[in-house]
């Protein structure tokens, strides 16, 4: 049994299940014809729409999803043992080498 919207995952979808779940629960959470303003499910009896649930389903749909590249070209990349060396520039100094105490002979 299989419902119209599971035919129609996007293609920008990365996570269809997330997808899925989000879109079964926002078609459950629909805003009530009789009462504008609020929720038709009954578990939402009181709630106003959107309700918790429909914000829930709503961004768990945009979070399973692509987002669109705004920028585009290439990145640059500093080399991971430049950049540590010019992060930490002048944090560490060398220390002089410390003299042990000489010990005076034992008489015997």
């Amino acid at each position: 049994m299989s419902q119209p919207h599971r035919r129609a995952v996007p293609p920008d979808a990365t996570d269809v299940l997330l997808w899925l779940l989000a879109t079964d629960v926002a078609a459950q959470h629909l805003p009530d014809p009789d009462r504008p303003g609020h929720c038709a499910n009954l578990r939402c009896h009181k709630e106003t729409y959107p309700c918790p649930p429909a914000q829930d389903a709503y961004r768990a749909c945009r979070a399973a999803t692509r987002p669109t590249l705004l920028a585009r070209g290439r990145a640059r990349v500093i080399a991971p043992a430049a950049a540590a060396a010019a992060r930490f520039a002048g944090w560490f100094r060398p220390n002089p080498p410390q003299q042990r105490p000489t010990s005076a002979p034992r008489a015997a």
